[in-house]
């Protein structure tokens, strides 16, 4: 049992097969072809999208580098003129101190000499009360360089003892 195909299936068998070579040719491929672009259009946008994301962390990366420079410099910076500043008030003290040790030096530099100008004075007072009492009490005056000897060994003796 063989059937012969009615001829309306076989015409629309052919017009099935034809419109299908139809459809592959002149419509399959531009629909192929503008997907084939918008998947390539895609892939470039996610490459450019991955490339951004790449930039943007170098980018990122080198802003944090930069910051992290910056605050090494402003550190150091900082650093730097704190110990200029404790050099300075060094130096500074410094100067204070040999300028207040030569003062004390130099006022009792003068402090001596005001001493030794008055142990003469009071010396030379000494010995010529020394000389007029024992001018009035002997009653005649002795030689006066002679009397002046005695006394200054006199006091010489006394400093010696103190």
């Amino acid at each position: 049992m063989f059937v012969v195909p009615n001829l309306t299936v076989l015409i629309a068998d052919v017009a099935f097969f034809l419109l299908l070579f139809l459809i592959a040719r002149y419509l399959y491929r531009p629909i192929m072809q503008v997907l084939e672009a918008r998947t390539q259009r895609i892939a470039e946008g996610l490459r450019a999208a991955e490339e951004a994301k790449k930039d943007r962390a170098a980018a990122e990366k080198e802003y944090q580098e930069r910051l992290a420079e910056a605050r090494r410099e402003g550190q150091a910076l900082l650093d730097r003129i704190a110990k200029q500043g404790e050099d300075l008030r060094k130096q500074l003290e410094t100067k204070a101190r040999t300028q207040a040790d030569g003062l004390i030096a130099k006022a009792r530099a003068e402090i001596q000499q005001e001493r030794d100008k008055a142990v003469q004075d009071l010396r030379a007072q000494v010995a010529d009360l020394a000389l007029l009492a024992a001018g009035r009490i002997i009653g005649e005056s002795l030689d006066a360089k002679k009397h002046r000897e005695l006394i200054e060994r006199a006091i010489q003796e006394t400093e010696i003892r103190a």
